[in-house]
């Protein structure tokens, strides 16, 4: 069997032996070199999602040892053990996400996508921001570029219409992709988990099933279908 029989070692530009520092620098250059909004012209979404598959496997030192072993982030356990076998028992501790502006750990961190828009007399200007944001912190980014883009972003004929648009998805709670924050909401759940915190790890994994149902009501991406289907038995051993 190969040593990266799906690519992530290679996705990352990795070598097998790299520390979780190494993942974690490469991952962030790529991410913010192949983000879809920071490649106006060049659909980079399928590149950026595959970045954070394997970013997602080869931080998780519990996934990383599966893969490397079976070819398979997931290790399958039989439920009609006599005595059921935790995934999770005497493993390594993860490293949890964090909030980007105030650094907090939460159980319901977001990754979201908001607009903000800033017109001239004869332009305008708009720019998309992404990031994991804590409930409070995201609140406050979404009403912050809503304000300005509805202060500044209309004076311009091209700033009415990104302005329109901006403001709609802005005030809905901003974009959350579904697969990504599947991603980011089962390593909270994990994290927990692993530390005892029943109650913190059951809000992160419902929302992660939440997530992974949303991934696989869609119907064009058959890699995102298939990375959702291999993470729910993660999900269903906190949630049991």
């Amino acid at each position: 069997m190969s040593k990266d029989p799906r690519g992530y070692y290679q996705t990352l530009g990795v070598s097998y032996s790299a520390t979780y520092e190494e993942i974690k620098i490469s991952y962030r250059n790529l991410a913010k070199r192949c983000h879809p909004d920071l490649n106006k012209g060049h659909d980079t979404t399928a590149l950026f999602q595959s970045i954070n598959e394997a970013y997602s496997v080869l931080s998780d030192p519990i996934q990383r040892r599966n893969y490397d072993q079976s070819g398979s982030p997931i290790q399958s356990v039989s439920r009609s053990q006599s005595a059921r076998q935790n995934v999770y028992e005497s493993k390594p501790q993860i490293d949890p996400y964090h909030c980007v502006d105030c650094g907090c750990v939460s159980p319901q961190l977001r990754h979201i996508l908001y607009t903000q828009v800033v017109s001239f007399l004869f332009g305008s200007h708009k720019t998309n921001i992404w990031g994991i944001f804590c409930e409070q912190c995201g609140s406050k980014r979404l009403t912050k570029a809503s304000i300005i883009t509805g202060a500044f972003g209309w004076m311009s004929a091209p700033g009415l219409l990104y302005s329109a648009h901006a403001l709609g998805r802005n005030l809905t709670g901003g974009k959350k992709e579904n697969l990504i924050n599947l991603e980011i909401s089962l390593r909270q759940a994990v994290y927990y988990h692993l530390n005892g915190d029943k109650k913190n790890a059951r809000i992160a994994a419902t929302d992660a099933r939440q997530f992974a149902n949303g991934v696989q009501d869609g119907w064009w991406n058959d890699n995102e279908k298939r990375r959702a289907k291999e993470l729910k038995p993660i999900i269903d051993e906190i949630l049991d």
